[in-house]
């Protein structure tokens, strides 16, 4: 949303209106404004019965009455419940979808071995498929962020899709080819299920595997609410570094990106920006779902924990083929991944529905 926004302030003016006690930042182009806060966790599970618990926790109306008629020529509503109130501003609207949410709450259910979260789960995918077809037939044009996204939202009734996939920023996040480290590096905000069982399946399943290959290996996992999270995943060989400032030096400090996921949604922002960088990634499909990789080109791809430490222990053994991915993952995320490419469709947007067209 950040670097959204950034690339839509280069064409126009934008406020940028979010709940909370955001701090202001002087260098950022667009305004940015706090609309009050969003409930408390109990509340927004009492609320949701009804409602999607998101919608229960961030639903608002602030949004609508912080803005004066046609104060705006367009508005974009992040996520499907800050769609309504956003269309009671009185200009066209876009709705940013960064998932289809419903199929996220779906292969959350698929991929959990507890009944009744699973249950919870499918619950919460029949009230949010509902809740995403409500925004989608009053939303002015819908933003996915991929194919196949878009295709859902279309057979949903969407009268305009734009494809804007997530990105990342190559004029401030430098290339180098990877080092001689042996360290599996994951990822991630591990107070999300999936990447707390990505993190486990690397720690406990793939990485004794690749150790057993190469002796020296450790592992790094890194993220936001790691150290609660994943406590009992530390040891000898295994470091967790919670809520970092910066992720580049672990990129830096690593020898293979690794991505056990299995469920969730969206593209990874994660597996971009270790492109970028020049760590060789090492996934499964689903990790790299919506991304233009090719395997053997890019990334390697696997499945089960055997074959992804397979392909992960290659990289650490094998430099040449490891700088070979990194070279042509660099050159796929300048071509096709920067914001400044993948923001433009969304730009062009935004200025054809101020001109009502």
């Amino acid at each position: 949303m950040l670097h959204l926004a950034r690339q839509l302030a280069e064409a126009g003016h934008v406020d940028v209106v979010a709940l909370g006690q955001p701090e202001a930042d002087a260098t950022e182009p667009f305004t940015l404004h706090h609309v009050g806060a969003h409930r408390p966790p109990i509340r927004a599970l009492a609320l949701g019965a009804r409602r999607t618990y998101m919608e229960a926790k961030l639903g608002t109306d602030a949004l609508a009455l912080s803005a004066g008629p046609n104060e705006w020529s367009s508005v974009q509503a992040e996520f499907p419940y800050t769609v309504f109130p956003a269309k009671r501003v009185g200009a066209p609207v876009v709705m940013d979808a960064h998932n289809v949410e419903s199929d996220v709450f779906r292969s959350l259910a698929e991929d959990d071995d507890r009944l009744l979260h699973r249950l919870r789960w499918r619950w919460e995918a029949a009230k949010t498929e509902r809740l995403e077809k409500k925004a989608v037939a009053v939303a002015d044009a819908v933003c996915a962020a991929s194919d196949g996204d878009a295709a859902t939202l279309e057979s949903w009734g969407a009268r305009r899709v734009v494809v804007v996939p997530n990105g990342v920023d190559t004029h401030s996040l430098d290339h180098r080819l990877p080092g001689p480290a042996r360290k599996l590096l994951y990822v991630g905000h591990f107070g999300y299920r999936p990447n707390l069982r990505a993190a486990e399946e690397l720690a406990t399943r793939i990485f004794p595997s690749v150790r057993a290959r190469v002796p020296e290996t450790t592992v790094q996992l890194v993220g936001r609410e790691a150290a609660s999270a994943l406590r009992r995943l530390t040891g000898p060989f295994v470091d967790v570094a919670s809520d970092v400032d910066d992720v580049v030096p672990f990129l830096r400090a690593a020898g293979v990106f690794v991505v056990p996921l299995r469920s969730g949604g969206g593209t990874r922002l994660k597996v971009l920006e270790a492109m970028a960088a020049g760590l060789p990634v090492v996934s499964t499909r689903f990790g790299v779902a919506g991304l233009s990789v090719r395997d053997g080109e890019h990334v390697l791809l696997a499945e089960t924990p055997e074959e992804l430490a397979e392909a992960a222990s290659r990289l650490l053994a094998d430099r040449a083929l490891a700088e070979a991915l990194s070279l042509s993952a660099r050159q796929l995320v300048e071509q096709r991944y920067d914001w400044r490419q993948v923001a433009r469709p969304l730009v062009d947007l935004h200025a054809s529905l101020a001109l009502g067209r």
